[in-house]
């Protein structure tokens, strides 16, 4: 079976000068790898043909076979890195913690260890709404997601 660790390290060396960067990399029964790729900038479909043809030439088909897929890690997927938090800056964001209790909020800050969103509270009147910014590390979340709109 190829070792993902290989495939992270080849990613690596692959993307080091590219804006896009790889969240998340799975390799199934038959050899099948996953590479799913996120960026800056969005990932184009030229970003995918790049990493697919450099995975394809440092791999040796006739010592182990393999099937491969390298797409963009989409939109509506949830966060799991803090470089994701901080390109989706100015986003609306729903996050789930641990517990159960959730979020909804603008993204306002990210660092390694945490971001922040800027949350909407209700006031006593329907009209009054005050901000509140809440401050969350990665650990503490079960899952963040972007909330896509179109408007």
């Amino acid at each position: 079976m190829i070792d993902k660790k290989n495939i992270e390290k080849l990613l690596e060396q692959i993307l080091a000068e590219k804006e896009v960067f790889p969240v998340l990399v799975k390799i199934s029964q038959g050899n099948k790898i996953s590479v799913f790729l996120d960026g800056v900038d969005g990932v184009k479909i030229e970003d995918c043909a790049f990493v697919s043809r450099q995975i394809e030439n440092s791999l040796d088909r006739d010592k182990e076979d393999f099937e491969l897929e390298v797409s963009s890690y989409g939109v509506g997927n949830k966060l799991l890195l803090p470089v994701q938090y901080k390109i989706n800056i100015g986003r609306i964001a729903k996050s789930m913690l641990a517990d159960g209790k959730t979020y909804k909020g603008k993204i306002i800050e990210a660092d390694e260890e945490r971001f922040t969103l800027e949350t909407e509270k209700k006031g006593k009147k329907k009209s009054e709404k005050t901000k509140e910014l809440i401050t969350l590390t990665y650990d503490e979340c079960r899952e963040t997601k972007v909330i896509v709109s179109f408007n």
